[in-house]
């Protein structure tokens, strides 16, 4: 791989991999901060969101499609975003980021692969890839929960609320995420047999680190499941398929 490409292939993943997230960029209204007081932890959080918290973290899957917004080192990219998460496989397709074509990255414990037009890298997680092989890094592991509108457990954050009950603003890691909107979604059976649930699921988020700037707007949600279906491994590169004997 000569030096032209590697730093192609690097400038394409290091501003995609910032929509992971595992998203349609539209017009939204920013929710209204409400009076209720922030949080310094998850642990204490006001009872209505703590009842919806316990119930986004007992998603396993979900698919979401919509677009992302970058910002970073002056400059302002944007790209198409399919994510299908189910367990601990995901499977996340970027089209048209810096107009260079289409950027997949598949994954499950232990293996990362990510595919552009010309080039392949793999590592043992997301963040060891960027890591490694482009010097810097992004929390996926709490965007996992900030992309359901709750922050990583176990993990001290500042929340506040809108008032409806839902995270307005949470600072964790060192990050600021604010939600400016939520879709209102009736899924299946959720905790109830055979009831039906309605999650408030963020639309357009905004997430401001040191250095950068990204917005979300997660259009379409769809396959909300706290229950496995089958795993993704059978539409994935064969490099993230199990070994079959």
């Amino acid at each position: 791989m000569n030096s032209k490409r590697i730093r192609g292939f690097k400038n394409l993943i290091r501003i995609t991999v910032l929509g992971l997230a595992s998203i349609g960029i539209a017009a939204c209204s920013t929710a209204p901060l409400s009076s209720l007081p922030s949080i310094a932890t998850a642990a204490n959080a006001y009872s209505p969101f703590s009842y919806k918290q316990k119930q986004l973290e007992q998603l396993v899957q979900w698919d979401v499609e919509g677009k992302l917004a970058v910002y970073v080192n002056n400059k302002n990219n944007s790209g198409l975003m399919t994510w299908r998460q189910r367990g601990n496989e995901f499977d996340l397709l970027i089209n048209g980021p810096l107009g260079s074509g289409q950027l997949r990255i598949e994954g499950k414990p232990g293996l990362v692969i990510a595919t552009s037009n010309k080039d392949q890298v793999t590592s043992n997680t997301i963040e060891n890839l960027f890591e490694q092989e482009f010097g810097w890094s992004f929390p996926m592991q709490d965007l996992h929960y900030w992309v359901r509108g709750i922050p990583k457990p176990n993990s001290v954050a500042k929340i506040s609320y809108n008032p409806q009950g839902d995270a307005s603003t949470i600072e964790q890691s060192g990050w600021h995420v604010t939600y400016h909107s939520y879709n209102k979604l009736t899924t299946l059976p959720y905790i109830q047999e055979d009831s039906l649930v309605t999650l408030a699921m963020p639309k357009k988020i905004e997430i401001i680190g040191e250095d950068i700037r990204l917005i979300l707007v997660l259009k379409s949600w769809s396959n909300l499941s706290p229950f496995p279906s089958p795993n993704l491994s059978a539409n994935l590169s064969p490099k993230l398929a199990p070994n079959r004997q």
